[in-house]
C-alpha cells in the first residue's frame, strides 16, 4: 500500500479519492434500503454530505461541470439538513426540560390554594410566618 502511494500519479489518488466519495454513497443508500438508518437521521445526511465531498474532489483532476454542479447541489442541501436536524435536537432538548420542570395546573392550583388558605396553615400547625 506504501509502495503504490509513493509510485502514484496525482491522477490515481483524485481518482481513488473519488472511488471512495462513490463507495460512502454506495454504503448509505445501501443502509437506508435495508433500514439501518433512516431519511431524517443525522448519519443519513453526513453520509451524503461526504461522499459528494470525496467525489468533489474526484472530479477537481478530470472536471465534469455536471458532475460538479450535483455534488455542490448535494453538499448544500446535506449541509442545511445537518444544520437544521442539529438545531431541532437542540430545541427538543430544552423543551424536554421545560416539560420536566413544568407544573401542572392542577398542581399550581393547589400549591396556590394551600399558601392562601390561612385555615390549611393552622392546620398543618406550621406559623403562618417566620420573623428572624
Amino acid at each position: 500500500m506504501i509502495d503504490f502511494l509513493s509510485t502514484a500519479e496525482p491522477e490515481d489518488i483524485f481518482r481513488a479519492i473519488g472511488l471512495c466519495g462513490f463507495f460512502l454513497y454506495v454504503g448509505v443508500y445501501a443502509a437506508l434500503c435495508f433500514r439501518l438508518v433512516t431519511g431524517d437521521c443525522l448519519s443519513y445526511f453526513v453520509g451524503n454530505t461526504a461522499a459528494a465531498s470525496l467525489v468533489l474532489i474526484g472530479l477537481s483532476h478530470e472536471f465534469n461541470l455536471a458532475s460538479a454542479l450535483i455534488q455542490v447541489f448535494w453538499i448544500s442541501i446535506g449541509i442545511a439538513a445537518i444544520v437544521l436536524r442539529l438545531v431541532r435536537r437542540g430545541s427538543d432538548r430544552r423543551a424536554e426540560d421545560a416539560r420536566a420542570r413544568r407544573v401542572t395546573p392542577r398542581e399550581a392550583r393547589e400549591s396556590r390554594t394551600a399558601a392562601e388558605d390561612p385555615r390549611r396553615q393552622a392546620a398543618s400547625g406550621y406559623p403562618e410566618s417566620v420573623s428572624a
